[in-house]
């Protein structure tokens, strides 16, 4: 099984995933990349594949599933291209685990949003299904309304091991960003956004 990065080891793997992040929405489009602060380790449309790879390297690795598209709108967040002069994004390594799938993965911290947030994709890959009958809930965004359903998935941040509800995507939006949410994981920690200095530092409160 995967260890789950230290602070430094994700500190050093984030920064390799930002300066890198043209070349694999070149060359990876809408596949999941094991990687670390060394490089690509593994890339396959499949979840499984990628973590049988990946684990058998013995290296410790983070899971990123690249989008298939930027130029879309997507739910979460704004992005002002032409604007922006500091192009980092503050992605946090979080380990997923549904039943036997875990994966250790990259969420983009937004403390704008009250769920955090799964593709159609991921949920998929991590094993969650629709059950017969069950209802869609809808949400509205910028690029007008998607269908979502609520699950809950175990979360791993820093060692720190919860659970935490999720709004997995029943809509395709064309991007694949995970949303890291308000909704338990910021009365969970405190959290502290250094953009100088690349950083995001996750404080995990004593009394959670």
């Amino acid at each position: 099984m995967n260890k789950t990065p230290s602070t430094h080891e994700s500190q050093q793997m984030l920064k390799w995933l930002n300066q890198n992040r043209q070349m694999l929405l070149d060359l990876y489009k809408n596949q999941y990349i094991a990687y670390n602060a060394n490089g690509l380790i593994a890339h396959s449309e499949n979840l499984r594949e990628v973590l049988k790879s990946a684990e058998a390297s013995n290296q410790i690795f983070a899971i990123y599933l690249v989008p298939r598209r930027t130029a879309s709108i997507q739910i979460l967040p704004v992005r002002f291209r032409t604007v922006a002069r500091h192009d980092w994004q503050p992605n946090y390594h979080v380990k997923l685990k549904h039943r036997d799938i875990g994966m250790s993965t990259t969420m983009l911290v937004d403390s704008g949003a009250e769920l955090s947030l799964i593709s159609l994709k991921v949920g998929q890959d991590l094993g969650y299904a629709l059950a017969d009958a069950e209802s869609t809930l809808l949400a509205e965004t910028i690029g007008g309304r998607v269908e979502y359903v609520l699950r809950n998935v175990e979360m791993t941040i820093d060692e720190y091991s919860f659970i935490a509800p999720v709004a997995w995507l029943q809509t395709n939006t064309g991007g694949e960003q995970l949303l890291l949410g308000r909704e338990v994981v910021f009365d969970k920690f405190d959290i502290e956004f250094r953009q100088a200095d690349e950083q995001i530092i996750f404080t995990w409160r004593k009394d959670s």
